[in-house]
């Protein structure tokens, strides 16, 4: 062997030595119990049944195994001694061969499953902790009611959620149109999700919305609305429903649900594609294997979304949804104004709603040309560019406040219904900031 190869040798030994040396102080550091040889062959034996007595389709379940199987006997797994780095790569594995999104290793830390907070419950983020998923209730300008639902939480609150749906619902009863957000829903239980829906319909029966096939014990079950739900239903109201790519789960199932019955307009992304119903399993008190054990099929479609996700009828990106979504649901009222409203009401809030954009060097270049100060009386005003973000100042000691492009040269000025404009002169160089509703004329005396 040469120098030049040995020397490379005994770098990738250093970089081997150095990397577990990081692993192993992790884990002491934060209490981790390294993975020994006996955890790690309860874990393989423990998905190998788990996955091909529970899996929804038998013929995958196998080569899901005998992928896990075949790495573990060439020792791929041996070297891994952290838990969560273990739960991670496990994790991949169980997803490999046909990227089944519901299958998944959990890891529970040592404060997970600490016990030293007795007699205290333990924090559980999708219920309690979180209103159980209802984060956001209000009512925007407008009349245009938004809801956020967070996560679709667990199904033993389901009686608790109840009188919290309802509240909510009846908080809104009066809005012109309603946006219910499920961006960055992971999903949840199905039957809460049909117990939303049970308030965007009217029937006196129950109406059938999905079946759930159990390949195991080749059982089928289904979920419906209930008639009879609490306060008032709103199957009138427009609705719009908002995702992104990280909908998934059960939040994909409200928004395909409503989407097919031809009750809501999805604005968004393509949603994840996580259609199958799963079960979790726990393997020892720190690990968990979660495995997709239901099929779904819909009343309607007969099919799911499962690796295809739901295709929103707007699409749009995630940090736009809720603009466009907005900006509908207002032009939908105006058109519809049973109030007797003005109709430049509507406008004016309209003309305030901006699409966010992401800043590129060429906005950074155009923006950068209205820095400056202008001032025109007592008004005195300083425009900064500030981590790619426009700013306007009143005075030097006066509060900074966003401006946010509306279209070329108007800015929306905060969170306040108030417009500027930079008035250019002939060689495009800014010469002038006017205020659009207000009587606010200033010019440029220097640039920043």
């Amino acid at each position: 062997m040469d120098i030049k190869s040995k020397n490379k040798v005994i770098i990738l030994l250093l970089v081997i030595t150095i990397h577990f040396v990081t692993i192993k102080a992790y884990t002491q550091q934060n209490n981790i119990k390294a993975v020994d040889t006996e955890e790690l062959n309860t874990l393989i034996d423990s998905i190998s049944a788990i996955v091909q007595r529970f899996y929804i389709e038998p013929k995958t379940g196998k080569h899901i195994v005998n992928r896990i199987r075949s790495k573990y006997k060439k020792g791929h797994y041996d070297s891994i001694k952290n838990p969560k780095v273990l739960s991670d790569s496990l994790r991949e594995d169980l997803r490999a061969i046909n990227g089944d999104l519901h299958m998944s290793m959990i890891y529970k830390s040592p404060r997970e499953i600490s016990k030293d907070d007795a007699p205290s419950i333990q924090v559980n983020k999708s219920g309690l902790w979180t209103n159980y998923g209802l984060t956001e209730i209000k009512v925007l300008d407008g009349n245009i009611g938004y809801l956020k639902i967070k996560h679709f939480t667990q199904h033993q609150y389901l009686d608790s959620i109840k009188p919290i749906i309802t509240s909510a619902i009846e908080s809104l009863k009066k809005t012109d149109a309603l946006i219910v957000d499920v961006r960055n829903n992971g999903g949840g239980f199905e039957d809460m999700v049909a117990y939303y829906i049970s308030y965007f319909v009217d029937s006196k029966k129950p109406i059938h919305l999905s079946d759930y096939r159990c390949t195991l014990h080749n059982h089928t079950y289904g979920i419906s609305t209930d008639p009879n739900v609490l306060g008032t239903k709103l199957p009138n109201i427009k609705l719009y429903i908002l995702v992104n790519a990280n909908t998934g789960s059960a939040a994909e199932s409200f928004a395909y649900m409503l989407k097919h019955m031809g009750r809501a307009t999805i604005i968004g992304e393509i949603t994840a594609g996580a259609g199958n119903g799963a079960s979790h399993h726990e393997i020892n008190d720190r690990f968990t294997i979660q495995v997709s054990s239901e099929e779904t099929i819909n009343a309607i479609t007969k099919t799911s979304f499962e690796k295809i996700g739901v295709i929103p009828n707007i699409p749009t990106n995630s940090a736009q949804a809720f603009s466009v979504g907005y900006k509908l649901a207002l032009e939908y009222a105006k058109e519809n104004n049973k109030k007797n409203i003005h109709p430049s009401n509507y406008d004016h809030l309209i003309d305030f709603i901006t699409i966010p954009k992401n800043n590129t060097a060429i906005d950074i270049e155009r923006y950068s040309k209205y820095t400056g100060i202008y001032k025109g009386g007592s008004i005195h005003i300083t425009i900064t560019l500030e981590n790619n973000t426009l700013y306007g100042q009143m005075r030097a000691k006066g509060g900074k406040m966003e401006l946010t492009l509306l279209e070329n040269h108007i800015f929306k000025v905060g969170d306040i219904k108030e417009r500027i404009q930079f008035i250019l002169d002939n060689k495009g160089d800014v010469v002038q900031l006017i205020g659009i509703d207000s009587p606010m004329k200033l010019t440029k005396i220097l640039d920043n």
